[in-house]
């Protein structure tokens, strides 16, 4: 089966797109039910979503959004679906 993983699986925080192939968290999870029609046609737009991405990234290092600070010494963040205290 075709397929753009490079084995680099981690999904941008602000546009859900994978930094490594390009695909949303839905295209992937669905990859292998999807006929080789709809991944081709998926896969024809990766590049340009990549180049997207990569501008975007680049744009956002230049200017930090606000809320975007490091947290505080001793802060610690909970991981991702964990409640705080």
């Amino acid at each position: 089966m075709e397929t753009p993983c490079i084995n680099i699986c981690v999904l941008d925080d602000a546009s859900g797109i994978c930094i490594g192939c390009g695909r949303s968290g839905g295209e992937i999870a669905r990859w292998v039910e999807m006929s080789p029609a709809e991944r081709r046609a998926i896969m024809d737009t990766l590049p340009e979503r990549l180049k997207r991405l990569e501008r975007e990234s680049a744009a956002g290092d230049a200017e930090p959004a606000s809320g975007d600070a490091e947290p505080a010494s001793g802060d610690v963040e909970p991981a991702s679906g964990e409640a705080l205290p």
